[in-house]
């Protein structure tokens, strides 16, 4: 790729920030999503999209894990690979990744400028129309869509950014579907039931394309499981085409898992003793349905041993969960966002960490988005830690006030009769100030809420 004579990276991500962003808003309604303007653009570039074979991932939680460990796999294998997910942690360009590697400075400029062009063009032929110009999450999508095809990527793992069927990566043309599971996020976007999400998420379903599915709540299972059957396209579902079975670790799980392709045989693999290096029996549920789709891939003809999937998930690191940033006292990041995110984290502490059971002092940074349960959140967490400091992220304006939350807080805190210490720092900088001049040995700190909490507060507290 031809790279630009001025490399300015920062005005081509000004532009692209400047765009509106669905990530930064928390009043969406449903009619803000759809999928002709970023069609338009694909078709001006040629398709890029379908110039390599695609796995597609939804849920509502797990799929990010989900994604990451796919790519990992097709990498270690031979193929090159390339990921997409959202959002980032520290940087734009961790959003998108080939064999492991997050696109170049270089490169994510050369392709943004790449795309001005046909950018300019839709967004023309949008305010001809009297609608909005392109997103930036349509950009940012297409942009890693011509980066794959341009880097000559041999597959390529997307990552729905939210629900699944007006979806921007909902464009592709997958070999492969998986759904992670089904839980109430996004409800505003998404509907008020599972069964609704459910709908949504299955909206990546495509005529004759198999799916793995790791819903296993009965409702929303069946409506993915009916949507597919209406496509004609195959289902193989945790808990009955494969399984898993847990032991927690100290420093990462190990799993058995088998499964079949061919419903009416035995076991057509089985893996006993894979040891994950994530944290949490959540992740090893990841993990398999992981395995579900690589040995699909399998089936299909790809090249992929058994080898290749234990050796990459015993080394996997993804950053933000469950990760440990310091071990004496013990801190812990995780973008833990909704109830069952937090419920998860809650039982890997307890199955992971001794010190969190023996701490004197279990201390936590707190911060939610609006649009989350974040009552629901703190009867988790007010049980749990013996301090509790609200804050509000500086990065993006959908924090929930500090105002709100404390006094959410507060009547959680007298509801369950605790006495949690509930206490206020207008940044997050600012609240690990207060931790890190109070820090004792026998601290445990935790740091979770939302993922912009741990992208902004993660290079601060590595330092």
């Amino acid at each position: 790729m031809n790279q630009p004579k001025t490399n300015d990276l920062q005005s081509q991500l000004a532009k692209l920030f400047g765009r509106i962003n669905f990530e930064r808003r928390s009043d969406l309604k449903p009619f803000d999503f759809k999928l002709d303007g970023i069609k338009q653009l694909l078709e001006i570039l040629d398709q890029p999209h379908l110039k390599y074979p695609v796995v597609h991932v939804a849920g509502t939680k797990g799929k990010g894990s989900v994604s990451k460990m796919i790519g990992a796999v097709l990498s270690t294998a031979g193929y090159r690979t390339g990921v997409y997910t959202s959002p980032h942690l520290e940087a734009i360009n961790q959003r998108i990744s080939v064999n492991n590697q997050s696109i170049s400075d270089e490169d994510l400029a050369a392709t943004l400028e790449q795309l001005e062009p046909a950018v300019a063009k839709v967004d023309q032929l949008s305010e001809l129309a009297g609608i909005r110009p392109l997103t930036f999450f349509e950009v940012i999508t297409t942009a890693a869509l011509l980066h794959f095809a341009n880097a000559g990527c041999q597959a390529v793992v997307l990552e729905v950014g939210m629900g699944g069927r007006l979806d921007s990566t909902n464009v592709c043309q997958p070999d492969l579907c998986v759904i992670t599971n089904i839980n109430l996020d996004h409800t505003r976007q998404l509907g008020d039931t599972l069964e609704k999400i459910a709908a949504e998420k299955a909206g990546i379903i495509k005529p004759g394309v198999p799916v793995i599915c790791g819903v296993t709540k009965k409702k929303p299972r069946e409506v993915i499981h009916q949507i597919a059957e209406s496509n004609q396209s195959e289902i193989w579902q945790l808990d009955a085409d494969f399984t898993v079975t847990t032991d927690a670790r100290d420093r990462g799980v190990c799993f058995d898992t088998w499964g079949r392709i061919e419903k009416e045989s035995g076991p057509e693999w089985a893996l006993d003793e894979v040891e994950l290096s994530l944290l949490g029996k959540h992740q090893a549920t990841n993990a398999a349905i992981a395995i579900a789709a690589i040995q699909r891939l399998v089936h299909d003809g790809w090249d992929i041993r058994n080898d290749d999937i234990t050796s990459t998930l015993k080394q996997i690191s993804i950053p933000g969960r469950a990760e440990i940033v310091h071990e004496d006292p013990p801190v812990v990041l995780d973008i833990a966002h909704n109830v069952v995110s937090i419920e998860a984290l809650i039982q890997t502490l307890d199955e992971h960490f001794p010190k969190w059971k023996q701490a004197k002092r279990k201390r936590l940074i707190l911060a939610i988005s609006k649009d989350k349960n974040s009552r629901g959140i703190l009867r988790w967490l007010v049980d749990c830690f013996d301090e509790i400091i609200l804050t509000k992220y500086q990065t993006n304006p959908r924090g929930k006030e500090i105002a709100d939350l404390t006094e959410e807080a507060d009547i959680v805190r007298e509801g369950l009769k605790t006495n949690t210490q509930i206490r206020s720092a207008e940044t997050p900088a600012a609240a690990w100030d207060v931790i890190r001049d109070d820090l004792n040995q026998d601290d445990f700190v935790c740091i979770t809420g939302s993922v912009f909490l741990v992208a902004e507060l993660r290079p601060i507290v590595k330092a």
